[in-house]
């Protein structure tokens, strides 16, 4: 049995990863988050580096290996995702050990009490209640921002007056939180975060937000815990996206073939790339891979977000010879399908492959805070989310079919989210045209 620290930059959340043979495989949130740029892999935690206070730190990497150690010291064969998800569950919350089955409390009728059973009762996909969380935290700090710097002196969150109004404020709270930490962090120090962990918030963020919240107070309803539905009339508008920006054949060619040889560790990060714009599968997905997921001349997985959400679907994948020879030159190394990479790295070292591969041609880019688009050198704005559009889009400017390229990806075939790595480009549009000469 192999029990590993696995950090998820998309929503800066630890999980513990519990591989034991070919059956099972786990991934349990810890409960944990941390900024991405103070996570360090060989500690599990904080780095030494971090300019955090050292007991941030410290009861963060102290929480962490405790949790790794508790869940190795209950695991055994048999043991359900659920009961190892409870054993983190009771290390915060020893009070609650032995009561999963009791009723729940219905003298506690608190918003976070509400927010709480949320959690418990609604089933949901991990990333999705990482996300889901990270709003009641939210919540927290704006129901403090309301008491003490806007005047609110009795303010306290409720069910059953959370209305339309105090949903757009909450909205409006999200988008200019950052510019209340950035004035006044000693308030938002209480909550541990520092300056370099908060981020300007998007106009998508707050969306995002209202979403969420509108579907917890929506179970509210239907609990009959409240009888305001007036936060139904607050328009929560579709996320805007920029034009996809992905690599040609040609430009994936042309750093395939930049010789790296200098530096082991980047030419690696270079053939997982290459790889991963080959197989197009979700970065957390390329980590997850092993010898065991090639099958014959297939590449064959379940991708994690499908898994969490119920779905077991299959992916294959066929591998072309391109991607047989990047995996047979690392084949001696590890069982794994690369050797141990750092995530965090792995997304540096694109961007620096891509410039030394003279991947700079300008692409236009939407700039979250602003909403206007701004061109950008590719290098510059890569991610390892590129590879997954590069092997999206050039698959479906050939056969426009996508239901086909949704079977190699896990995509649903009628997903919305789509559209968001593929675009008609010019040669598509001649193409269709010179069907009509």
């Amino acid at each position: 049995m192999k029990i590993i620290p696995y950090f998820r930059k998309s929503n800066s959340a630890v999980y513990v990863r519990l591989r034991d043979g070919k059956d099972v495989d786990y991934k349990i949130s810890t409960n944990l988050y941390i900024d991405p740029i103070h996570y360090d892999a060989s500690v599990p935690g904080y780095s030494k580096e971090s300019n955090v206070p050292q007991e941030v730190k410290d009861k963060f990497n102290r929480q962490l290996a405790d949790i790794l150690l508790l869940v190795g010291k209950e695991y055994h064969t048999g043991c359900t995702l659920d009961f190892l998800h409870h054993i983190v569950d009771n290390y915060f919350n020893p009070d609650k050990q032995g009561k999963e089955h009791e009723d729940i409390d219905n003298t506690k009728t608190g918003f976070f009490d509400r927010a709480e059973q949320y959690l418990r009762e609604v089933k949901n996909g991990a990333e999705s209640k990482c996300a889901i969380t990270s709003i009641f935290r939210r919540l927290h700090r704006y129901e403090a921002w309301q008491k003490e710097m806007e005047g609110r002196k009795d303010f306290v969150l409720r069910i059953e007056n959370f209305g339309a109004d105090e949903l757009e404020r909450f909205m409006k709270y999200i988008t200019e939180e950052y510019t209340y930490f950035a004035n006044n962090p000693d308030f938002f120090s209480r909550f541990e975060i520092y300056r370099n962990t908060m981020k300007p918030s998007s106009a998508n963020s707050a969306f995002s937000g209202g979403t969420r919240l509108k579907a917890f107070l929506n179970w509210c309803v239907k609990k009959g815990y409240t009888t305001d539905t007036s936060f139904r009339t607050v328009k929560v508008d579709k996320h805007v996206y920029g034009i996809p920006y992905y690599l040609t054949i040609e430009e994936r060619d042309q750093v395939l073939h930049r010789d790296l040889s200098i530096s082991p560790r980047i030419e690696l990060a270079r053939d997982m790339f290459v790889f991963h714009c080959l197989v197009g599968c979700r970065v957390g997905d390329l980590f997850a891979l092993t010898r065991e997921n090639v099958v014959g001349d297939f590449l064959e997985y379940i991708p994690s977000k499908n898994l969490n959400k119920g779905k077991t679907e299959v992916v294959r994948v066929p591998l072309c010879g391109k991607a047989l020879n990047i995996l047979a030159k690392y084949e001696k190394y590890s069982p794994r399908m690369f050797p141990l990479l750092d995530e965090h790295f792995y997304n540096l070292a694109i961007q620096f492959v891509l410039e030394l591969s003279g991947v700079n041609r300008m692409v236009p880019v939407l700039n979250p805070l602003t909403r206007q688009e701004e061109m950008k050198p590719l290098y510059e704005v890569a991610t390892s989310h590129v590879a997954r559009r590069t092997f999206i889009a050039n698959i479906y400017k050939h056969v426009k079919d996508q239901a086909l390229v949704a079977s190699l990806t896990g995509h649903a075939p009628n997903s919305r989210a789509f559209a968001r790595y593929r675009t008609i480009d010019d040669d598509m549009k001649r193409e269709i045209i010179n069907l009509i000469k």
